[in-house]
């Protein structure tokens, strides 16, 4: 069985460029934001109720498993009262920032 979680529920407010809709999402657990381009691929944005978050990118065409043997990971970290700390798959964490 899953422990509950005793921390705040993760709230998301996603907005249209135009403005015209948006819409506030909220999960004890986990939100995951997928965002397609059309004839390029997609974003998705994984951030968990202990402010952990993942960003990956996949081409349009590629299969799914596919896209998972080619290292599709952009940046993981963590959000803090602090700021956020940053890992780059490339160059290694960088220190919290306040932006």
């Amino acid at each position: 069985m899953r422990e509950r979680s005793t921390q705040e529920p993760v709230k998301a407010q996603l907005r249209s460029a135009s403005d015209r809709s948006s819409k506030v999402i909220k999960d004890r657990e986990s939100i995951e934001a997928v965002v397609e381009v059309p004839g390029a691929g997609r974003l998705v944005l994984l951030v968990d109720s202990r402010g952990g978050y993942s960003l990956r990118g996949r081409l349009e065409g590629l299969e799914s498993d596919e896209a998972a043997r080619q290292g599709d990971l952009i940046a993981v970290g963590v959000l803090r009262a602090n700021g956020i700390v940053n890992v780059h798959p490339e160059r290694g964490p960088t220190p919290p920032s306040t932006s």
